[in-house]
């Protein structure tokens, strides 16, 4: 019994020993996303990754620098049509919107749940 014991007790060591070497040479996603050619199916920047959008322009409030938009489904963010404010990146962007006008959008999450209008523009 004692050999095996040894033994096991031997292979044990031998693994916690070589523990630090593998951590060392995997470093998670940061080694693959520093990897010469290798590809990662995430953006660069989850956050900042634009969504494009287009609705309807509900009202304007330049001096909060909102939007209140009547949009269509998004479907990058698996929204659903519905009306909602955003805040606007370029409050002089806001001059050119009127009520009732179409507008196309891009939309990026800053924080988690919040959303930010990168561009917004007439539709053509």
């Amino acid at each position: 019994m004692k050999p095996i014991t040894a033994i096991l007790t031997s292979l044990t060591l031998l693994g916690l020993a070589a523990m630090p070497v593998l951590a060392a040479e995997t470093k998670g996603p940061a080694a693959v996303k520093d990897t010469p050619g290798a590809k990662t199916d995430a953006p660069k920047d989850a956050a900042e990754r634009a969504h494009n959008g287009q609705g309807t322009v509900r009202s304007v409030d330049t001096k909060a620098g909102t939007v209140k938009l009547a949009h269509g489904a998004i479907p990058s963010l698996n929204w659903p049509a519905m009306t909602m404010d955003f805040t606007v990146a370029d409050k002089q962007a806001l001059t050119k919107l009127k009520p009732g006008q179409k507008v196309e959008f891009k939309v990026v999450e800053r924080a988690k749940g919040q959303f930010l209008i990168s561009e917004i523009n007439p539709s053509k």
